[in-house]
């Protein structure tokens, strides 16, 4: 019996992700990221930042140390072994995980993704940072790609032919073609400074409490707005970043929604 193959899972930063807004016009499952990657499934490495867990999933947080991927795992039979895993574990601890994308997009063409991990282990900090070290290799030899594309008549082949990979070569041109304002030059400045061999700084997990909490306590029937939770955030030492990134993955888990421009309800 011939079994299917299991997909590609591709080695990105959670920066890559998060700055992806093109969707493959034949495929809706694939995503095209900014680095012209098309993709549906990911291997990541990180440090869980957060976790939470009712009766019907796990939710938890992976910091690569430029950002942050968002899992969520359903409590069935399939994701069991998954989930034993997840229940494990706690903040501070360093998984890999591999996974499909999950992502909605809302009214304002805003995306917000999360995976649903397939695979998940615990992993050293050794391990962790070969993933930091080759996904960065990755990502370099895919930005050298994408300046040769920018110069006239570049083709795919072109590329190959100076030694890029048939991978490379294609994600360069898609690149060029949906991202051509994308500022590859910062990205690249952004994931040549981080220095992987300090580990990844944690953050408490009560971030999230405390901006849920003021969202459920600060309704006043019209939405929260985001100034208060700003300021309030601000008085706990969260920075503004901060929010806009914890809003947006409670928006990306169904936890709140913007109800209007910059307000927000909580929906549990």
């Amino acid at each position: 019996m011939n079994f299917p193959k299991r997909e590609r899972s591709y080695w990105i930063f959670s920066k890559e992700l998060k700055d992806s807004n093109i969707i493959d016009e034949n495929d809706d499952k694939y995503i095209i990221t900014p680095l012209g990657s098309r993709l549906r499934r990911l291997f990541i490495a990180g440090s869980v930042t957060y976790k939470n867990s009712d009766d019907k999933m796990i939710k938890a947080t992976v910091s690569d140390g430029l950002g942050s991927f968002y899992l969520t795992s359903f409590k069935n039979d399939y994701h069991e072994e998954v989930n034993d895993v997840l229940n494990s574990i706690g903040t501070g601890d360093l998984l890999s995980v591999m996974g499909k994308i999950s992502y909605f997009k809302n009214n304002e063409d805003i995306f917000y993704f999360s995976i649903v991990p397939e695979l998940v282990s615990v992993i050293s900090d050794n391990e962790r940072r070969f993933w930091s070290y080759r996904t960065l290799y990755i990502s370099r030899r895919k930005l050298m790609a994408i300046r040769e594309a920018f110069k006239d008549d570049v083709t795919s082949e072109t590329l190959t032919g100076l030694g890029y990979s048939i991978d490379e070569a294609e994600s360069a041109i898609r690149a060029k073609k949906y991202y051509n304002n994308y500022d590859f030059n910062g990205y690249l400045q952004m994931i040549s400074s981080i220095n992987f061999e300090n580990g990844i700084q944690q953050e408490s997990q009560n971030y999230y409490d405390i901006i849920l909490d003021y969202i459920k306590n600060n309704d006043d029937g019209t939405g929260c707005r985001y100034d208060d939770i700003v300021i309030a955030a601000r008085n706990a030492k969260i920075s503004q970043d901060k929010v806009d990134e914890i809003l947006n993955y409670l928006g990306s888990q169904g936890d709140i929604y913007e109800v209007s421009l910059k307000r927000y309800k909580a929906l549990i």
